[in-house]
């Protein structure tokens, strides 16, 4: 199952996209849908949705936002313990495995996966989905900074 046509309509409208908005398009590009995952999603760290693949049946407004939640308790309970906040957290059930990895302070990489798949192909899946989503945002980070630098000297005649 693709990405929905809300998920994608409110950034196609923009002049601008946010560096966020600009990975979630080249990230849907990078997910093998036939390797077994469940899901995949690209969420601001409040568990709303940039980008997502799914297959079919999987309720998104809950997995988003129960992701956003975990996220959140597993930081918190580490950092009541005196750790440092988590980069990545790896979650086993009877059947299935959970990654969820930040992707810089705003956003966040889940992956969902039965059991039958290597953990070891979820992983690498993982570390290959965020080198891609921080990639094209430092891109577009570093190209609205030139365009920003180049507006302030226009105006500044």
């Amino acid at each position: 199952m693709g990405p929905s046509s809300k998920e994608w309509g409110d950034t196609l409208g923009r002049k601008s996209l946010s560096a966020l908005e600009n990975a979630s398009l080249s990230f849907l590009s990078a997910i093998d849908t036939e390797s077994g995952l469940d899901a995949v999603l690209f969420l601001r760290r409040t568990g709303s949705v940039l980008a997502s693949w799914t297959r079919e049946g999987i309720r998104l407004e809950v997995v988003s936002v129960m992701a956003a939640t975990m996220l959140a308790s597993v930081d918190t309970i580490v950092e009541a313990l005196g750790g440092p906040s988590s980069r990545t957290i790896t979650v086993a059930s009877n059947d299935r495995q959970i990654v969820a990895t930040k992707v810089g302070s705003q956003a966040f990489l889940f992956v969902v996966a039965p059991n039958t798949v290597s953990p070891k192909y979820v992983r690498s899946t993982v570390r290959a989905l965020v080198a891609r989503l921080s990639s094209v945002s430092a891109t577009t980070l570093h190209r609205s900074d030139a365009r920003s630098s180049k507006v302030e000297a226009k105006t500044g005649h």
